[in-house]
């Protein structure tokens, strides 16, 4: 991990001095949601892995009334085979005072296993136990730097709630967030891959919110090529994923002792250079590197939309998604999907009482 720790020191010695906030329209909420993190090393047939440092803070500034607890919620995933097959949450409280940041290395702050998975935080009162509350100031994001010492860092996804300001959120009493319009807002509807670069690689990183953790959500990408050709795929994981798109040689390594035979499946090779430039009527003008009035590159989008989230107990239609892109062979670069402005009202988090869990 010495490589990845010195490209750590390096990027938030660049994070320090760069802007404080994106103008990406992003507003403050009760809930953040950070769609990776990664607690250490893994050996994993995806060759997932790396470091994670989390910053959240409360833009609250009032002296009275301004402070809030925060309930971090780390999802880690649990492997067979190579397989995600279902996730633990690791639970952990700290309290913000007004104008409070706090950055941690998941590393350190998660006390679950040395994984990857994704991150919830929420607004909870501090002179309540374990109580989520309304409290629309919270901020933040993430540092993350891969197995191969790459970093890249990524805004969180905030919620803002209904409820009236410091009241408590659980309106329905099953001690879930509940992202149906009343506690919280709802999911997007759609999820946008706004591009790719075909050559380029990278992954694609999806949380399901809707059923529990051993419901299996299956995804339909509608793909389109840079001529607007038409193309389709589909996926499916369980809880969270991050899987290449087209091209596993360009967007992962194995880590050290992992299997070296053990190859990423990616989603399709509808992502794929060769299989667009062989298969699909092209836009000579799209990429052109050398300014030569031919395009070199296949490029497109995808829109990404749930079809259903199905455990051995029930089948859920329309399941609520949530998820980032990761870049590859440039191995420096992050970013959230773009959203639909219809929204869906059935996403919670977690959803682990119920019996169709199992």
């Amino acid at each position: 991990m010495n490589k990845a720790l010195l490209v750590l020191t390096t990027a938030l010695a660049a994070f320090a001095v760069g802007p404080s906030a994106l103008a990406d329209g992003l507003t403050p909420g009760s809930a953040l949601v950070y769609p990776v993190q990664y607690t250490g090393q893994t050996v994993q047939k995806s060759g997932l892995g790396g470091i994670t440092v989390i910053c959240v803070t409360n833009t609250n500034l009032d002296p009275v009334g301004g402070s809030t607890n925060v309930h971090f919620e780390y999802v880690n995933t649990v492997e067979q085979n190579g397989e995600i097959v279902h996730c633990d949450v690791m639970n952990r409280v700290e309290n913000l005072t007004p104008g409070d940041t706090l950055c941690v290395l998941a590393t350190c702050h998660n006390a679950g296993p040395r994984t990857a998975g994704y991150l919830v935080v929420s607004a909870q009162d501090p002179s309540a136990f374990d109580e989520a509350w309304a409290f629309d100031h919270l901020i933040g994001s993430e540092i993350v730097v891969d197995h191969t010492g790459a970093a890249f860092t990524m805004n969180a996804i905030p919620f803002k709630s209904p409820c009236t300001e410091t009241s408590a959120t659980d309106l329905d009493g099953d001690e879930q967030l509940d992202f149906d319009g009343l506690e919280y807002e709802g999911i997007p509807d759609e999820l946008y891959l706004d591009s790719f670069v075909a050559t380029v690689g990278g992954s694609l990183i999806l949380i399901n919110l809707t059923g529990g953790p051993k419901h299996k959500a299956s995804v339909a990408l509608d793909v389109f090529n840079d001529n607007e050709f038409a193309l389709s795929a589909t996926v499916s994981f369980q809880c969270w994923m991050q899987r290449c798109l087209g091209d596993p040689v360009m967007t992962t390594l194995p880590p050290p002792g992992a299997n070296s035979l053990a190859t990423p499946s990616c989603i399709s090779l509808v992502f794929n250079q060769t299989f667009l430039a062989l298969n699909t009527p092209d836009d000579p003008a799209e990429l052109d590197s050398d300014c030569n009035g031919v395009g070199e590159f296949e490029t497109g989008w995808a829109r990404i939309r749930g079809l259903d989230a199905s455990s051995s107990a029930e089948s859920l239609a329309d399941p609520a998604l949530l998820g980032a892109t990761v870049s590859a062979v440039i191995r420096f670069g992050g970013r959230r999907l773009w959203e639909s402005k219809a929204k869906q009202l059935n996403g919670d988090f977690l959803n682990t009482g119920s019996v169709a869990v199992d």
